[in-house]
């Protein structure tokens, strides 16, 4: 018959419960205190246990708990019964990890409850049956506690990186500076989803062999740039099977962290560790995600998905800095559709819309991947070129002004159309700021124009502007 403790510090609810139970055909074992009925249940675990919700010592909330982190009883259920019913004591049995929630007044319901469970099949004891070695229930519950608040503390930490402004480097960064703190491994790492971005952190001595194990734990090529934290708080030593876990945010993929443990290999407290991080790292990589969304709303251009004239200027502004910290070579060319305003005025406004972002997709593919590419504003587009000296740029411009003149742009209605455009190109000089380099690059532009269309022209020729 299946067998019951059954637990509360009321001589009286004990007898009327238990004579209850038995009459069902219940083997029944009764305790008077949490203590007693934790010691019963962990020397001899049994089919069920039914406490009391609120007993002196030790609660009934507690006893569920302290079941629950046994291994000997952690698949014991577990039914809390109690004078009261109001939803703070329904909440805390939820929590706990409870079976159920019934009146201590309403025996049908306990009935019910024990009904519900099913057939309850043969129990597997794992663990050795004796107290003596783990201390007494006080104790082994104090360390229950005491690891409750060391995850929560941690817990805790772990969502303030979500305070980082959205900035996923520092993200990263806090994530090494809390995990230093309280872990020994050789590696960190961080993929986020859907950026793909990868974030790093070993010893910079180890760097080489720590990054190959990341990447291959993660999944991710070797060609992918990383943001990197190298220093001495991550150990040196011989490899050791990494612990790796998707971050998850409700049923959202929001990245996945992997750690190299120590050469001995990954602890107890490494698995819990990661498993925290794995519950709570995805609110913070959730607003990171909601951050670089936004700033990629505010940098694109809605139309051909290029860059915009804002985020340009900032980019290019950067790039001339470290031209001229570098001595590096940088040019400028501006496009300019030719006989744009016809397609609209002819075609409509959806077959310029079309047009626009058919020469953005060719300026895309015929661009180096360190070009900087945008939509300057309505039909005109810039791209900045580092590293290219102005007979370079202007080759590039000559490809790209001949792949425009190639293509051809299908429309809903009607025939493909066909367009040319302008192009001028301006080589940065020393000392000059963006706005100089890009009225050079207009004014070859408009030369261009003013020699008959769908040519290059460059910036060492001074001549009017012309419409």
């Amino acid at each position: 018959m299946p067998h019951v403790i059954l637990v509360d510090d009321s001589g009286t609810v004990r007898g009327v419960l238990a004579a209850r139970l038995r009459e069902r055909g219940y083997d029944v074992e009764e305790a008077a205190d949490g203590v007693a009925g934790a010691e019963l249940a962990l020397e001899h675990p049994p089919d069920v246990v039914v406490t009391d919700l609120w007993m002196p010592g030790l609660s009934g909330v507690q006893l569920c708990r302290l079941l629950r982190s046994e291994p000997r009883t952690q698949g014991v259920p577990v039914i809390l019964v109690t004078g009261e019913s109001d939803r703070r004591s329904r909440f805390w049995a939820r929590t706990a990890g409870a079976a159920a929630y019934v009146a201590k007044t309403d025996t049908q319901a306990l009935l019910s409850a024990l009904d519900a469970l099913g057939p309850l099949p043969p129990r597997i004891v794992v663990g050795p049956p004796s107290l003596r070695t783990r201390g007494s229930i006080h104790e082994r519950l104090s360390e229950r506690l005491d690891a409750a608040l060391f995850e929560s503390v941690i817990a805790g930490e772990v969502r303030s990186l979500a305070q980082s402004d959205g900035d996923a480097e520092l993200v990263f960064s806090g994530l090494v500076q809390l995990m230093s703190e309280i872990a020994s491994y050789r590696w960190l790492a961080l993929a986020t989803h859907p950026a793909g971005q990868l974030f790093f952190h070993a010893d910079p001595v180890a760097r080489e062999g720590c990054e190959a194990e990341a990447r291959a734990a993660l999944g991710i090529a070797s060609v992918a740039p990383a943001f990197t934290v190298l220093d001495e708080r991550a150990l040196r030593g011989r490899p050791s099977p990494p612990l790796v876990a998707e971050v998850r945010l409700g049923a959202a993929m929001a990245g996945v962290v992997a750690m190299g443990p120590s050469e001995r290999g990954a602890s107890s407290e490494d698995k819990q560790l990661m498993a925290i991080l794995a519950r709570e790292l995805g609110g913070p990589l959730r607003i990171v995600s909601l951050v670089d969304a936004a700033r990629h709303l505010a940098m694109t251009d809605p139309l051909t998905g290029l860059l915009n004239r804002r985020a340009f200027v900032e980019a290019m502004s950067r790039e001339i800095s470290r031209a001229a910290r570098h001595n590096h070579l940088l040019s400028v060319m501006l496009l300019d559709v030719d006989h744009f305003k016809k397609v609209n005025d002819t075609r409509g406004h959806e077959a310029g819309d079309i047009v626009l972002r058919g020469v953005a997709e060719v300026l895309q593919r015929i661009a180096r991947k360190s070009d900087l590419v945008a939509r300057w504003g309505g039909e005109e587009f810039v791209a900045g070129l580092p590293h290219a000296a102005e007979a370079g740029a202007r080759v590039a411009a000559e490809r790209l002004r001949r792949a425009i003149a190639d293509s051809s742009f299908a429309l809903p209605e009607g025939p493909p159309l066909r367009v040319t455009a302008s192009i001028g190109v301006a080589h940065a000089l020393s000392g000059e700021p963006l706005e100089v380099i890009v009225a050079r690059a207009d004014q070859a532009m408009y030369l261009a124009k003013s020699r008959g269309r769908n040519r290059v022209e460059t910036s060492d020729v001074d001549a009017p502007r012309t419409s």
